[in-house]
This record gives C-alpha cells, structure tokens and sequence, in this order.
C-alpha cells in the first residue's frame, strides 16, 4: 500500500505568539484569516509547521527530521496532517484531495429540517463589519477608559444605591406602576439600548486592545433576538488579564450603565427624564445579574469563570471529568483520570459540571415550556419534543449506552449496594398503597351566638366581665353612664313634680278646671317620657341574654366612650360547636363520608378535637366564606377577589364535621378559630396520584 504524502500548508495561515498553558509552557496560535478561527499549537507541532516538507511522506520527514535532532514518529506526523486536513489547514493540489474536501464538505450538508434541528436554539445572523467605524470614533471615546471616570462612576452607583434604599417605597411603586401592557413595551426598547451599549463595549474594549471584531450582528436564541459581537480575535492577546477585560466587558458597561440610571432617579424630579432612569437602571441590573453573569451558559460569565480559573474548554474537560467520577460513584467503574490535574482542580470542574447539568436540565426545560405555550399549538408540541429529547433526554440515552456496554466493568460493594437499595426502597414505597393523611383547612365555629352593642353614645363605668368568662343569663357585663340621659331625667323628674304640684291645687273657677285638664295631659306625657327614659338608664346596665361564655371582646376599659350601637362583645353558647372544612379536588376521592379525624386549632394553645365527616357537598363552593382561609388574609387556599367575594383559584367542596361525644367542647376562646383538619384517608400509593396528575395534563393540552 502506497503512503499518502503530505499536504501544502494554506499561504493565507499567520502563526502568532499565544499565552502560556495552565502549566505555564509556552504556546503559539495558528490562525485562518479567512475564517477568523484559531488553533493553539504547542512547541512539538510548532517545530512541526517550521519544518514541513510538503510532497514527502510521514516516513521520509521523520527521518529527516531525525537527522537534524528531532525525534518523531511516522505515526505522530501523520496525525498531525490529519489535524490539518480536517480544519481546512490545507491545499487542495491534486484531484484526489478536491474529491476528499467535496465528499467531506457533502457529507457535513444537513438537510434544512436537521439544520433547524441543530440551530434553532441559537443562529447568528452578523449585520456589520464594525472596524473601520471603531477606527474612527476610538481616538474620541479614550477619555472612557480613565480611572477617574470609572471612580466617578462607581460613586455616582454608590450615590444612587443609597437613595433608591432610601426611597424603597417610591422605587417599588414605580415598578408595579409600569407593570402593564405599556410598560412591557418600554422595558422592551429599553432593553434592546443597554444590550446594543453591552455589544458596543465588547467592540470598544477589543478595539483599544488592537483586536479586530470580525463582525456585530444579531443571534436568535430559541427564536428570540438578541445582540452579539465577534471577539474572536481576542485569543491573540497573551494577557489573561486583557482577554477579562474583553470578556466582562458587556457586564461591566451594563454595571455603569445601571449605576448612572440609578443615581439619576434619585435626584431628578418626576418626569419623564426620570422614568427613562428607572428603566435603564432596572433593565441593567436584572439582566447583568441573573444573566450574563451565569457561567453556566456561553455568555460572558462562563469565558470569565474559564479565564478566572485558566481551564481553556471548561465545559467539554468538566463534563469528561463529571461522567468519570459519576461512573466510578454508581458503579465503580475505575477508569484512568481523563486527563491529569491537581486534585483540587478535578474537584472543582465535577462540581461544575454537576451543577451545570442540572441547571441545563430545569433550563431546557423551563424552554420547552415556554416554546410550547408561546408558539402555535403544533409548532409548539413539535418544539417541546425536540427541546425534551434533544436536549435532556438524548445525552441521558448516550450514557446509559455506555453503561451497557461497561456492564462487565461493573463492581458492587456493600457500600454501593446500599446507596442503590435506598432509591429502590423509596420506589416500592411510592408504589404501596398506604394509609394517607389528608390536611384539609377548616373552622370550628359556635353554632348560637349573640352580639352585644352599646345601646347608645355612652361613658364605661366598669367592665364587669371579660374574655373567657362564663356568665349566666343575665348576669351583668358592663355599666354604662350616659351624662346627658341623666340630664335628660333630671330635668323631666322637675317637669313631673312641677305638673303634680300644679294639680293638687284646688281649682275655684272654670278657668282653673280647664287648666287642670290640661295639666293632667301634661303629666300623662311626663310619666310617659320618663318610663322611656329610665328604660334607656335600665339599658345601660348591660346584660347577658343567653347563659355562655363571653368572646371576640373589644379592648374595654372604665372611663371609654362608646358610640350608640358600637360593637361591644360576643357571647355563645358552650357546646355548640361545628366544624367546616374545605377539601381540594385532588383528595375528594380519599375521604367519604363518617370518615374519622382531628381538628387542630392555628393558635397551638388547644387539645386536638376528634371529629368526624357528616357531609360532603356534591357541588365545589362558589365563594369562600370564611376570609382567614384564603391565601390574601395568610390562609392556606389559594384565592382571587371579585368585589366582596373571595373566589377559590382550584375546586374546593364543603365538609361538615361534628365533634364526637368524647371531644371537649368548653376548650374554644371564641366564636371562631381557623385551623387544619387531619383526616384519615383511604389507602392509596404516592405515585399513581403523579401519574394520574400527568396524564390529566395531557388530556387536557392534546385538545386543539
């Protein structure tokens, strides 16, 4: 068999000085103008491409190579041409090497179903070449890049942190006062100016640094625009520290951008000036923080974090590193490290790795349903699909093939043993039908009550009976003084004596006994008023009109004035009680009726009340009566308000419950007390409600 002979290097290659290793020896760059890529090289293949030989073959320039000092092997050359050949690093001179590239460039042509497969999460689309334009406004724009300008920034932030704390209220009212439709619009265009400015540092940062941006333009990632430079070039520069700069170069400008704005809201006047400020600094901060700041993802955050830690291609080596130690963990598979490092330094890439991949699984996932809810219902169940088996699923897939086929390599220790017994053990437990406990929200209420008002505007005398207390029919609970009901008897008494006086006078004349008629009318109406008034003097004296226990008392004390029909106390009846409860959907099938109970109350301070189900209503209730429940007022039941009514967000039914014989019913300090009921439900397995849970989901999305 003939050996191949080596290819022609590209003339349009440049070989540059790179940065050093992660162990400090030194590398060089290998560039392709024309595709802008770069490739690092470390000094064995760079004497390599210093002595090419062109037309010989692996063999020959091994030996010739031998001869002058260096020793490589046919197969170490031939390995590196390959290299060569599959980057495009290469002259195409003979018919054989154009049908080589024209097959390999056919067989990597994707159809345009399977490049939207493989792109639709993140396309490039670039707009402009903005070197030239760089070039120019660069010699202007020096001025940004001081470090009195960025001091001055930086206090400016300070500044205006301290005023939005100062003015929480104010800044938080301003958000919800734009959380609408229009304000949706804005946050849209302001968002689009601070990532146009968070592009535009990228460009300005690489252009002082005398790199080139091949290009600006605009990326969709999962179909949603965002903005994106070329710093590609940035690999030239030899300083881990200039590359940082380039790379948090966005972040930081969002930074500044987010302290001005804020320290602007803090001392312009309401305008619109001020508003503008409000949105740059809350765009700024929440999409530096919560995004480009991840390193997780390939955005600024992740190229900071490798060039923090100087581990160049972090997530490829950290996810070798992830599934070697996962391997040895569940199955003890004792692979050789994938590639040798300080122990401190694997530990850190598994734990990245880990943790990106779980970020990435509830990511494509929280995906998936976006795109599903968002686009059309079949584009949307098509994109679900692909975004849960391309992304979460098929990497599972590999895995497990890998498994199966190291299923020789497999060891099990006690220990191992164990740790898989445990999920195994939670499994079976999922699927036995158990003895479940249903918490159901519920009052317990007095059945008999009566409300006490002040029968008129009146001063408190004395409290009589208070919170708790037990009173018997009626008995007296509070003395009231009402100063001019007092007058108003006084002054009637003196008309009444004034009215007998005139007549015991004899009368002597026909003028006399008609004024005596007219005397007796007057005292008919005197003794009259003064019945209602002493009534009203009676009612002062308030009263217990059934025997109970006093609850729900107002804060009452001697010398308080109340106002006529003022709410005064409750009473009701001991032994009374009812218990009514509001049981989801989900558990209506785990209860029925004359199922056993406790009620136990919110305050802790009694007894648990054994109980049981009289009734269920066959009809989910419109309104929830009791306002304690609902999730407005810290309840437990999820609730809207419409008007005055309270309207669960989930069906809820109606239980009444009644206390059994042996339940104490003299333990409630008042008419009604929140709490939760703890049912005894029929046997049934944790999973299958899940499942059941799920496939109700799918019935309910398949319809169109």
């Amino acid at each position: 068999m003939v050996e191949a002979r080596l290819p022609t290097l590209r003339q349009n290659l440049k070989l540059l000085p790179g940065a050093h290793d992660e162990d400090g020896a030194p590398r060089w760059l290998l560039h392709d103008v024309a595709r802008n890529r770069y490739f690092s090289l470390v000094k064995p293949a760079l004497e390599l491409i210093r002595y090419w030989q062109p037309g010989t073959t692996p063999t020959e320039m091994s030996a010739w190579l031998n001869q002058k000092g260096f020793e490589y092997k046919p197969e170490e050359i031939r390995a590196f041409a390959d290299f060569l050949i599959a980057n495009h690093l290469v002259l195409a001179r003979t018919e054989q090497a154009s049908d080589y590239f024209h097959r390999q460039k056919l067989e990597n042509k994707k159809s345009v179903w399977s490049w939207l497969l493989h792109n639709y999460l993140f396309i490039r689309i670039p707009l402009l070449r903005p070197d030239p334009l760089l070039a120019r406004v660069m010699p202007h724009l020096s001025w940004l890049f001081t470090g009195l300008v960025e001091k001055l920034v930086l206090l400016s932030g300070l500044i205006g942190l301290f005023l939005i704390i100062r003015q929480w209220d104010s800044f938080t009212g301003t958000f919800l006062h734009f959380f609408s439709l229009e304000g949706m619009l804005l946050y849209a265009i302001t968002l689009v100016l601070v990532k146009s400015a968070h592009e535009l540092g990228h460009a300005l940062v690489s252009c002082r640094l005398g790199c080139r941006v091949a290009s600006m333009g605009v990326a969709f990632l999962v179909m949603f625009p965002v903005l994106y430079t070329d710093t590609t070039d940035a690999w030239k520069l030899r300083s881990r520290k200039d590359r940082l700069r380039i790379v948090t170069a966005g972040v930081r400008t969002e930074l500044y951008l987010a302290m001005l704005a804020s320290f602007l809201w803090g001392v312009l006047p309401d305008g619109t000036l001020r508003s503008a400020a409000f949105f740059v600094a809350t765009t700024s901060w929440i999409t530096s923080l919560l995004v480009n700041v991840s390193p997780f993802l390939r955005f600024d955050g992740y190229y900071a974090f490798s060039d923090l830690i100087g581990v160049e291609n972090l997530q490829q080596r950290a996810f070798a590193l992830g599934r070697w130690k996962l391997r040895y963990w569940l199955w003890g598979i004792d692979d050789p490290m994938p590639e040798p490092m300080t122990r401190s330094k694997a530990r850190t890439l598994i734990f990245y790795a880990w943790f990106t991949w779980v970020y990435r699984f509830l990511l494509f996932l929280g995906i998936a349903l976006l795109v599903y809810h968002f686009f059309f219902k079949v584009l949307g169940i098509l994109l679900f699909v692909v975004e849960i088996l391309w992304f979460i699923l098929m990497p599972v897939i590999k895995e497990l093939k890998v498994w199966r086929e190291r299923w020789s390599d497999f060891t099990f220790t006690p220990i191992r043993l164990l740790c898989w017994a445990i999920p195994v053990i939670l499994l079976l437990a999922a699927l036995l039908p158990l003895t479940s406990e249903v918490r159901v929200p519920a009052v317990i209420r007095a059945e008999n009550l009566h409300y006490v008002y002040a029968p008129e505007a009146a001063q408190i005398i004395e409290v009589k009976k208070t919170a708790g207390d037990s009173v018997a029919e009626d008995a007296e609970l509070l003395q009231l003084y009402a100063p001019e009901l007092e007058n108003s008897i006084q002054q009637t008494q003196e008309e009444l004596n004034l009215a007998e006086l005139r007549l015991s006078r004899l009368a002597s004349s026909l003028e006399d006994k008609a004024e005596q008629d007219v005397n007796r009318e007057r005292l008919g109406q005197l003794q009259a008023r003064m019945a209602r008034l002493q009534a009203r003097q009676e009612a002062l004296a308030v009263k217990a009109a059934i025997a109970g226990s006093v609850s729900n008392m107002e804060t009452l004390h001697s010398g308080q004035w109340v106002g006529e029909g003022q709410y005064l106390l409750t009473l009701f009846e001991p032994g009374g009680f009812k218990v009514e409860g509001f049981l989801s959907e989900r558990s209506l099938d785990l209860v029925t009726e004359s199922t056993t109970g406790f009620f136990i109350s919110n305050t802790g301070q009694h007894p648990a009340i054994p109980v049981v189900i009289e009734k269920i209503d066959i009809g989910a209730v419109s309104s929830l009566a009791y306002h304690e429940l609902g999730s407005m007022s810290g309840g437990p039941i999820a609730v809207r308000q419409s008007g005055e009514r309270l309207i669960p967000e989930t069906a809820h039914y109606r239980l009444s419950l009644r206390l059994v014989e042996s339940a104490d019913h003299e333990y409630l300090g008042s008419v009604r007390e929140p709490g939760m009921l703890v049912l005894e439900g029929q046997r049934r397995s944790w999973l299958w409600p899940q499942l059941e849970r799920l496939i109700a989901i799918m019935i309910r999305e398949s319809g169109f």
